[in-house]
């Protein structure tokens, strides 16, 4: 008798008849929102018609890997984003703790502290960039400040998330041995989240490099205003160079990043 229940298949579940609608209602407004911004699936197959793509080739590679061209504005771009990383991620580390639910130390600094990053995280990376090159100037010097915001917005999102899964264990021990807020939460809550911490700098980092790309295009310093103004020159063809060039660099860092995070986390 046992084995014949245990033979017995598991009853299939019912679906919801509200997913369907749901489903019906999220592909008819697709289909309508893609009416109203003007797609065509045409596209696709004009676009590779277009004479443009002729300016693309052949890359003068002998601009494009001359320091002065190329290589000094890109260093440029890892020295914003390292010193965007720094700052924004050491900031980030006791904003993340007084937004997260286990380690805030009252209410009022939970509402206070998220209230605060909503309205930094509303504002994009590339505006935070326009109104300080407005601000400060055209250079690396915006882009980096700029950097440091969107680091810090992403930095704390993502680590307080991390500090709410935490074990609440070692933090009520050590409240209950009688440590205050700061100490308990460095003995009892940090040790644990710190790999976490490490990893989310790492790939912080990564978006870093990629977002002072585009920072530059607007004046923020980097590789990204010689892309810009070689656009301006409809240059494709050193564009591409640089876009070949920026790829392989991005996905070396990536790789070494992922490396990295693996053994952390």
């Amino acid at each position: 008798m046992s084995e014949a229940v245990a033979s017995e298949r598991p009853v299939k579940p019912r679906r919801n008849p509200l997913a369907y609608v749901v489903a019906a209602v999220v592909v008819w407004w697709t289909w309508f929102a893609a009416g109203q911004v003007g797609f065509r699936w045409s596209t696709f197959v004009d676009v590779w018609t277009n004479p443009l793509w002729e300016k693309f080739w052949p890359v003068p590679w002998d601009w494009v890997l001359d320091r002065s061209n190329v290589i000094d504005p890109l260093i440029e771009t890892f020295q914003i984003a390292i010193v965007a990383t720094v700052i924004g991620c050491g900031l980030a580390l006791p904003a993340a703790f007084a937004m997260s639910r286990l380690t805030t130390p009252n209410g009022p600094t939970y509402w206070i502290s998220r209230i605060f990053m909503s309205v930094v995280r509303a504002v994009p990376d590339l505006f935070w960039a326009k109104i300080l090159v407005t601000a400060i100037g055209i250079g690396a010097f915006a882009g980096a400040w700029a950097l440091s915001i969107f680091s810090f917005a992403v930095m704390v999102k993502l680590f307080s998330e991390t500090i709410d899964g935490a074990d609440a264990g070692p933090l009520e021990a050590a409240r209950a041995a009688g440590s205050r807020h700061v100490p308990a939460v460095k003995t009892g809550v940090l040790p644990t989240v710190l790999p976490s911490y490490v990893a989310y700098a790492l790939y912080v980092f990564e978006l870093n490099i990629r977002a002072s790309i585009v920072l530059g295009l607007v004046g923020a310093g980097g590789i990204g205003r010689v892309v810009e103004a070689q656009r301006s020159f409809f240059r494709f063809d050193r564009i591409l160079g640089i876009l070949v060039l920026v790829f392989i660099v991005v996905f070396v860092i990536e790789q070494i990043s992922v490396a990295l995070r693996r053994r952390l986390v």
